[in-house]
């Protein structure tokens, strides 16, 4: 064991001879000699000190120490407090410097040294840093760059190094007493393995520093050890507070789930709002017109009824004077002359009166509405997502910038003041464009139009429109292959045999309206009734008379680009128009072989103007009207195909417009298809004969058209569906004879979901639909 005095020499020699120290000492004294008195001083404050905790040790301060980066940091998160505090400088300092360093250091102590309170301790080296380790066999004291320092002489003797609070048995060599490790040796020079090369990831030995590993970057093994320990202590505090991160992410999504559910109830709000304004502002339209047009009609029948009045009055009195005169026939004498003078006044001045009661004869024309405004209407409002935090800044900005915000709404402006809205559509939109639906020069240009002239005005040379899938939906629609991998059978069936709400009797009716519910005619039933696209009952109208919102036997059915449902009330020889909720608009025709008349009337198609195309079968043509009923002109088919070329007269079932403006007509008892021009002058196609092959028919019956041009047909005794191109060439064919169903039951009618899949309606025979076996039948099926 050494003494107390060994390890204050030994602690006296290892200190350095500074200047500043030299000049302190006793000026009779050398340069190298020491007072023992203080230096005992020393080494007892000292070792006080290093008795201390290292809490109430002086806080290192380093210059060159950097805040670490935190790898779990979000974007708007501050940076973490390092744990650990400044750690690990570059081992720059080479073995050549450490000498002229201990010959050139000066003493901070600002007081003498036998004051040991004003004593600061400072590393062996740098004189800057605060130590944290000592040599046990150097007695020095280093900090922590210092301590691990390549070119360090107590790293590379392999020292006992100690934290400078750790107090050792004086005179014990942990060294020596504990280094019982096992020694690693180079595999290639075998020397003892002294250095870590940090390139490699290997112990290294002196003679690889000086060959294979010279130019890698290397350090001592104990002080790579240390350095492996704090990097593993970062990595442990990483794992906790990423840990903490995403935790807090977490949390941070649920509450945007909250947030974002609870914008979605508040745009829901906004937007059943804003369309309230559009439907309100359309509904009091409606309701001024239709009060305005009654009070035209009252004033126009109390003018009628005065004029029927007075003309009865003139009516009498004529008969009063022609009695008068006759009597006055057998007169003698000066009552002749007299009588005769008193009827001539009478009769001249009935006819004057009579003259000056005459009544033009007067009609009220409607006046339709801009359809290309309707078409802006039906594309206001939009809804998009957006970030959270330009939110307020978007509703602030101009109304095409609010509609780019989660949930900006327009207004409807005023009838008198309304200006075209503008509204934007991406490049990669399926929207169609406005240039698909032509303008219609005599229409007006103000949809809140507040005149109805009653002048007879007639349009000569209307612009023709084109076909829809779904008139007035505003996507694309393709027709789709069957789904059921098994042919024939589809995906689901509604719509049983029988008189209550979503049972049918023989219908024959079918359409798809622009919110994908499915309308029926339900013929012997003298209704109509409305499904949704699931084939749910939602609601019905009608019942069976010849007043409006009657029916006797409707047939064709379809909707307008506004909404409206148009039925062929087929056996009162009539068009009947009803708002999407059925309440009644207007009804035109009665029978008869005049323009505007029908005889059993069958199937109806709109186009996107408006214009309405209806088969007139007994008649053997088709007419086509505006929107409001007036009609433009018609086709007579034997005109063009004399009936000896025939089987019989043309019978025009279904129809539909196609996409280039033309009209499919199916011949239902010549078995084939008829395609006329848009204005109705010629026939440009027609195709078709009796069989059941390719290219044959057998009874065509309800048509419709996709967005593509294809022509989808009822081939109703084949109880298949053709599909055609828009030439009338044939693509395929859809097998519809499935389990349940039998020959009797053939499809009439088609229509396209908004998806594009078929929806087809069968018609039974008389005889089977009362048949009790017949009831648990489903006679609308979706494909």
């Amino acid at each position: 064991m050494t003494s107390f005095a060994n390890m204050t020499a030994s602690l006296a020699a290892s200190l350095p001879t500074t200047s500043s120290g030299a000049a302190s000492s006793a000026p009779g004294h050398a340069p190298d000699q020491e007072d023992p008195l203080a230096m005992t001083h020393i080494i007892c404050n000292l070792l006080e000190n290093m008795n201390k905790p290292a809490s109430l040790q002086p806080a290192a301060t380093s210059a060159s120490s950097t805040m670490p980066y935190d790898i779990w940091a979000l974007p708007s998160c501050s940076s973490l407090q390092n744990p650990i505090g400044p750690v690990g400088q570059d081992y720059n300092t080479n073995n050549h410097n450490n000498n002229h360093q201990n010959h050139s250091k000066e003493d901070n102590s600002s007081g003498s040294p036998g004051t040991s309170s004003s004593v600061s301790i400072t590393c062996y080296r740098c004189e800057a840093r605060t130590p944290t380790t000592r040599c046990l066999e150097c007695n020095d004291l280093f900090c922590h760059e210092c301590c691990h320092k390549v070119t360090s002489d107590c790293q590379l003797r392999e020292h006992t190094l100690l934290p400078i609070h750790q107090i050792s048995p004086i005179g014990a060599r942990p060294n020596s007493v504990t280094n019982e490790k096992e020694v690693m040796y180079c595999e290639l020079h075998g020397e003892p393995v002294k250095f870590y090369c940090e390139a490699c990831i290997i112990f290294i030995c002196q003679e690889c520093t000086l060959w294979v590993h010279k130019d890698h970057c290397f350090t001592p093994i104990k002080g790579a050890l240390d350095l492996c320990r704090i990097g593993v202590f970062r990595a442990i505090e990483d794992t906790k507070t990423g840990t903490k991160a995403i935790k807090t992410a977490i949390d941070r999504a649920v509450a945007m789930s909250k947030a974002y559910e609870k914008e979605t109830a508040e745009a829901n709000l906004k937007i059943r709002k804003a369309m309230r304004c559009y439907a309100q502002a359309i509904e009091d339209r409606e309701k001024y017109l239709l009060d305005k047009v009654e009070k035209m009609r009252q004033a126009k029948m109390t003018e009628l009824t005065d004029h029927m009045n007075t003309l009865r009055g003139i009516l009498a009195g004529l008969a009063h004077t022609n009695e008068t005169l006759v009597r006055s026939m057998d007169s003698e004498g000066i009552d002749l002359f007299m009588a005769k003078e008193k009827g001539r006044a009478q009769v001249d001045y009935f006819s004057c009166m009579f003259k000056n009661m005459y009544i033009a004869e007067e009609r009220i024309m409607f006046v339709p509405p801009n359809y290309d405004l309707v078409d802006q209407i039906k594309r206001q409002c939009d809804v998009q997502p957006t970030p959270a935090v330009s939110m307020h800044a978007l509703t602030s900005t101009s109304s095409i910038q609010s509609r780019q915000s989660l949930m900006s709404l327009q207004s409807l402006q005023s009838a008198q003041s309304f200006s075209p809205l503008s509204y934007h559509i991406s490049a990669s939109n399926t929207l169609r464009n406005l240039s698909e639906y032509p303008n219609n020069p005599t229409r007006s240009t103000n949809y809140y139009d507040h005149s109805i002239s009653s002048s007879i005005a007639m349009d000569a040379n209307p612009a023709r429109g084109v076909g829809q899938a779904i008139p007035g939906y505003w996507l694309s629609v393709s027709v789709r292959p069957t789904r059921s991998p098994v042919p024939g059978v589809p995906m689901f069936s509604f719509g049983k045999e029988g008189q209550d709400e979503g049972q049918v009797s023989r219908p024959w009716g079918l359409c798809v309206d622009r919110e994908g519910n499915i309308i029926v005619a339900d013929r012997r039933n003298n209704r109509i009734q409305i499904f949704n696209n699931r084939g749910e009952f939602k609601t019905m109208f009608g019942a069976k008379g010849t007043g409006p919102g009657e029916f006797d036997l409707p047939a064709g059915i379809t909707t307008d680009t506004y909404g409206r449902i148009i039925v062929i009330d087929k056996d009162n020889h009539r068009v009947q128009i009803f708002t999407s909720a059925g309440n009644f608009i207007l009804k035109f025709g009665s029978f008869g072989k005049e323009c505007g008349q029908f005889q059993y009337p069958w199937d109806v198609a709109v186009n996107t103007l408006g214009n309405i195309v209806v088969t007139d079968t007994r008649n053997h043509r088709i007419q086509l009207f505006t929107s409001d009923g007036t009609y433009i002109t018609k086709f007579v088919f034997e005109a063009a195909n004399p009936a000896k070329l025939l089987k019989g007269p043309t019978t025009p079932r279904g129809v539909c417009f196609t996409t280039n403006g033309n009209i499919i007509v199916s011949d239902f008892e010549n078995h084939r298809l008829l395609m006329v021009d848009p204005t109705l002058s010629k026939v440009i196609h027609c195709m078709g004969r009796e069989g059941s092959g390719i290219g044959e028919l057998n009874r065509p019956s309800g048509i419709v058209t996709d967005d593509d041009g294809r022509i989808i047909v009822a081939d109703s005794k084949n109880h298949r569906v053709l599909v055609f191109t828009s030439e009338l060439r044939i693509l395929w064919a859809v097998d519809l004879k499935s389990p349940g169903l039998d020959d009797k039951d053939r499809p009439s009618d088609v229509a396209l979901t908004p998806e594009g899949y078929l929806v087809v309606l069968f018609e039974t025979l008389p005889d089977t639909a009362r048949d009790v076996t017949s009831h648990g039948k489903q006679y609308i099926k979706v494909y």
